[in-house]
């Protein structure tokens, strides 16, 4: 059996683009296609000062995949 991607979405409370991009990074985890950790950035100061308002971030193997808006296509694209 293949591994699924690993992803992680950084995110920060009362942030529509984050809950958007939960909701699309959702159906993907439904379908096993990859597993999601999602990180609170305003939780960790290191966290919070490199991501600022730069959020969401998609990581994938601990590198920046995708930011701001995140959409199905850009998930389907990454997982191809």
């Amino acid at each position: 059996m293949t591994e699924v991607p690993a992803l992680q979405l950084m995110s920060r409370k009362a942030c529509c683009l984050c809950e958007d991009a939960e909701t699309v990074l959702a159906a993907f985890v439904a379908q096993g296609r990859c597993t999601l950790e999602v990180v609170d950035v305003d939780q960790d100061v290191a966290l919070a000062a490199l991501y600022g308002m730069d959020v969401p971030v998609l990581l994938m193997q601990k590198q920046v995949q995708l930011m701001h808006r995140i959409e199905q296509q850009d998930i389907e694209l990454l997982l191809t």
